[in-house]
């Protein structure tokens, strides 16, 4: 009955988002134990972003939904479903575009995949792109969302039609800022957040062409949109005391160090890291291997294993790392190139259609053997359970609430 009432209601209010494909997946839905899901249809029908969801829903394209049980929904906040706006922007966060089939990763490799969820107020990629999720097998061979502090997992998949619908025990929640992330996992993010607040950085407004300065941190935190972050965990950084202590008289050299962790102005997400090689915000190479053993991330002469991947962030991507890479050469025309280079790929319109970068982590060779990926070249998204936030690029800030590409000049981030 409930059902009926709701698919009624629904066609009612939104006839133009309902074709044949919406209502098997409510139907399917229904018989699946999400009962919750499928009254909440009609509320999603009451915002611009809700219809824009059902309309892709019922378009005939591949979609990935994550559905929450009902009693996901009931142990969820309540403004959850109190708040079309919001319930919209988390039934976005739940539905990944694109054909998943035969794409399961076991951890530290993920599977990533592109939401609808694009809303600015919790998405702030480069080129305005939409928000990821990730997902991996973990030992225990169930599949687990990760980044979520709740660790939902997948209890049940079934089909309707062109989608595929992974039954969750919790609702997931948006990547959080940096800010929030590293209390959330303090065991290993503590010692990079003191390092960042340690440097200083000097700042220029193009727009009001005013100077200043600010911690590192709070320039990565709140400033920067689209960025990859080699963080390096707490031990790492224990162990690298007396090499980042050496450089706090040497302003210039501290600051290259940390840009050597960073990928300016592109989310590059753990898949896609072995297709090809990246330049670092201070314009140094960073180069990549894939094997048996793990993946790698070399700085200079030195090189660190990831060991957690694909941190997401509201502006970008965290891996974590074994070791700080310790490196304060750098090469300004190489990096103002790679920023405009990213700069003109942010502004290029991507398709999702499939797994972020699949093929890079689809196949492992020996313990010696690197892999390198067929894949696109293109970035998106995918993470590893909770840890690491995020050191963005060195060359890309927000501005009055709005992403945009800046520059290093002269030893000062230039907030376009």
């Amino acid at each position: 009955m409930r059902f009926s009432t709701a698919a009624s209601l629904l066609l009612a209010v939104a006839p133009a988002a309902l074709a044949q494909d919406l209502t098997g997946l409510l139907q399917a839905l229904n018989s699946t134990g999400h009962s919750r899901l499928v009254s909440l249809a009609t509320q999603l029908a009451s915002t611009d972003v809700g219809k824009s969801v059902l309309s892709q829903l019922s378009s005939g394209s591949s979609f990935v939904l994550f559905a929450p049980t009902d009693s996901a929904f009931d142990s969820a906040p309540s403004n959850v479903t109190s708040d079309p706006t919001l319930l919209a922007d988390v039934v976005a966060y739940h539905i990944v575009q694109g054909n998943f089939t035969n794409s399961d990763t076991h951890y530290t490799n993920v599977t990533l995949g592109r939401t609808l969820l694009s809303d600015p107020t919790y998405v702030q990629l480069e080129g305005n792109k939409s928000q990821v999720v990730a997902w991996s097998v973990r030992s225990d061979n169930k599949t687990h969302v990760l980044n979520q502090r709740n660790d939902p997992t997948v209890t049940n998949t079934t089909t309707a039609g062109n989608i595929t619908i992974y039954t969750i025990d919790n609702v997931l929640s948006f990547p959080e800022p940096l800010s929030s992330t590293i209390p959330a996992d303090n065991i290993s993010l503590t010692g990079v957040e003191t390092a960042l607040r340690s440097v200083e950085v000097s700042t220029f407004n193009s727009t009001t062409n005013q100077s200043g300065t600010s911690s590192l941190f709070d320039v990565l935190d709140t400033q920067l949109h689209g960025f990859t972050f080699f963080a390096p965990n707490s031990s790492a950084v224990q162990e690298a005391t007396n090499a980042i202590s050496g450089l706090q008289s040497n302003t210039t050299a501290l600051q290259t160090l940390f840009q050597n962790h960073i990928i300016n102005g592109t989310t590059v997400y753990s898949p896609l890291l072995s297709s090809q090689n990246y330049t670092s915000a201070a314009g140094e190479p960073l180069h990549f291997i894939l094997n048996g053993t793990g993946h790698y991330v070399t700085s200079g002469n030195v090189t660190a294993q990831i060991i957690q991947p694909d941190v997401l962030l509201p502006n970008g991507v965290i891996h974590v790392i074994d070791r700080v890479l310790v490196n304060t050469e750098s090469d300004s025309g190489a990096a103002s190139s790679a920023a405009s280079s990213a700069s003109s790929a942010a502004t290029q319109s991507t398709s999702a259609t499939a797994p972020i970068g699949f093929s890079a982590t689809a196949t492992l060779a020996g313990p010696n053997g690197s892999v390198q990926s067929s894949g696109s070249s293109s970035h998106s998204g995918n993470a590893a359970p909770g840890s690491m936030h995020t050191m963005p690029s060195v060359a890309q800030v927000v501005s009055v609430g709005m992403a945009v590409l800046g520059v290093v000049a002269g030893g000062a981030f230039v907030l376009a």
